[in-house]
């Protein structure tokens, strides 16, 4: 079967370099944009579900999709983002002033990190990769399945897929209403791309 893994488009909080993870914040028109080009692009994946966290702005995208192409949408909350605790809503800037401890350790050592009061990127990978396995269990070997999801949730899928560490982390980069594809059937499973904005207009990269 063939996976599909969607960021979300642009929200406000994206814009003002706030960090965002289990705060529902919706797309803003920039976003909306990306997730109606992304839906163009979908009308020709052969998709058979799709599968999104429950948070609003990734189930704007599932909507978006569904409207082009009918297929079923699930939520599914094990595809949220990382929760970020006493962090939500920060700016790179004020984290500097405020924690500046932990930003130290986040730089250097992410694997080993707690957010204040959230989760750490082990328990995410741990949580989107048993989403992923529950997945794979619902489809045929022939399906396509869409999952819209988010930044660091994407990646730690992605990294678990390479068998990247987690120490590497910061290594990979995400861009918003990005495609990556994999390949999962009985010889394992393949990434076939990463971080793909070319179904994007340019003001919309």
């Amino acid at each position: 079967m063939r996976f599909f893994l969607v960021r979300h488009g642009e929200t406000e909080w994206n814009k003002l370099g706030r960090f965002q993870g289990h705060e529902d914040i919706e797309l803003n028109e920039r976003g909306l944009s990306q997730a109606k080009e992304t839906a163009q692009a979908a009308a020709g994946w052969g998709m058979n579900a799709i599968y999104t966290s429950p948070l609003q702005r990734t189930v704007k995208v599932a909507e978006e999709l569904a409207a082009v192409t009918p297929v079923t949408i699930h939520q599914e909350p094990g595809l949220k983002e990382l929760s970020l605790g006493d962090l939500e809503g920060v700016t790179g800037d004020e984290m500097r002033v405020g924690w500046p401890e932990f930003i130290s350790e986040w730089r250097s050592h992410p694997e080993t990190v707690l957010l204040p009061n959230g989760e750490s990127l082990v328990q995410l990978r741990e949580r989107t990769w048993q989403a992923i396995l529950g997945i794979e269990q619902k489809h045929a070997g022939e399906d396509s399945v869409v999952v819209i999801s988010h930044n660091f949730a994407i990646r730690c899928i992605v990294g678990k897929l390479l068998g990247v560490p987690l120490a590497n982390f910061h290594r990979m980069s995400l861009d918003l209403a990005s495609v990556c594809k994999f390949d999962s059937d009985d010889r394992g499973r393949r990434l076939i791309s990463y971080n793909s904005t070319s179904h994007l207009s340019p003001e919309n990269r």
